[in-house]
């Protein structure tokens, strides 16, 4: 066999593997896929919003609850928002915000991928405690020239219990607030992490606070839940003279509690682009305050 019979016969072959890997790779997608529907499916008549759920840049489904659930109480003009703990920026719970014109800060341990300077967001990069958010975070409202957020979202692998509470010891009192919950509890489970200023998570189910803790945290500050999205890693809440606004949601809070389905979620369409969303970083806007 002459040498360039050899290559063509090589390269034929490597695309035939390539085109292989790619067909298991769908596969294994459209199978993610028929699962989660089937589980929204059959978890719609408890939990009405998981309809609304999609992805854009969030981890799972949270892109589009949030999107109906503000677009309930604040309307379709731009917001403000403040996440705690967004990894590199890539995959968050606010990417989704920024396209549609709204400012915000986040605040994080680790770098960034997107350049925020001169832009609608503010990132600083630090160490969250209970003993310093607050200042954090009523320090970044006032750089973004607003009082209260439209949206908090909390996602910190740890301690957010504790973190939230410091923050509502401080009148903060966003519109929505968006937490992350343990879901190996059930509904009758109050446990929180003990505090420990040094924890980082391990991969394991030690972090954060039960959906219980989190109810009995929130509702006497005036909050409502009305949903947990569809994987049972975020819950999503209102304050409570908003609640008009869902006539679908069962006042009892349990019914929408939603079991830990840590599936990753499917990555439909075309891989993500760091440059789309540096775009979405425009200039800042002024943000309508919450009523």
């Amino acid at each position: 066999m002459g040498i360039v019979r050899l290559f063509e016969r090589l390269k034929v072959g490597r695309r035939l593997r390539r085109s292989g890997i790619e067909a298991l790779l769908r596969l294994e997608e459209m199978t993610r896929l028929q699962t989660l529907t089937q589980w929204r499916d059959s978890s719609l008549g408890q939990n009405p919003l998981l309809t609304y759920g999609a992805k854009q840049w969030s981890q799972n489904d949270e892109d589009g609850l949030i999107a109906e659930i503000v677009r309930r109480i604040h309307g379709q003009g731009p917001g403000s928002f403040v996440e705690l703990g967004v990894g590199d920026g890539t995959e968050n719970n606010t990417l989704n915000l920024l396209a549609r014109g709204w400012c915000g800060a986040w605040l994080g341990g680790e770098p960034v991928r997107l350049r925020a300077d001169g832009t609608g967001l503010l990132f600083k990069q630090c160490w969250i405690d209970r003993d310093n958010v607050s200042a954090l975070v009523h320090g970044q409202l006032i750089s973004l020239g607003v009082e209260q957020p439209t949206l908090l979202s909390t996602d910190l692998d740890g301690n957010d219990w504790h973190i939230c509470h410091a923050l509502l010891t401080s009148d903060l009192r966003p519109l929505v607030w968006v937490v992350e919950y343990n879901a190996c509890f059930d509904v009758d489970t109050h446990w929180v992490m003990p505090y420990d200023a040094r924890h980082h998570w391990k991969g394991d189910d030690h972090f954060g606070a039960s959906l219980r803790a989190f109810v009995e945290l929130l509702a006497p500050a005036g909050y409502r839940l009305v949903c947990c999205n569809l994987t049972g890693a975020n819950a999503f809440f209102v304050r409570s003279e908003h609640i008009s606004a869902f006539p679908e949601v069962p006042e009892r809070w349990q019914s929408l509690f939603m079991p830990s389905r840590y599936l990753n979620y499917p990555r439909i369409g075309h891989p993500k682009s760091l440059a789309v969303m540096q775009s979405l970083l425009g200039p800042i806007r002024s943000p309508k305050s919450p009523e």
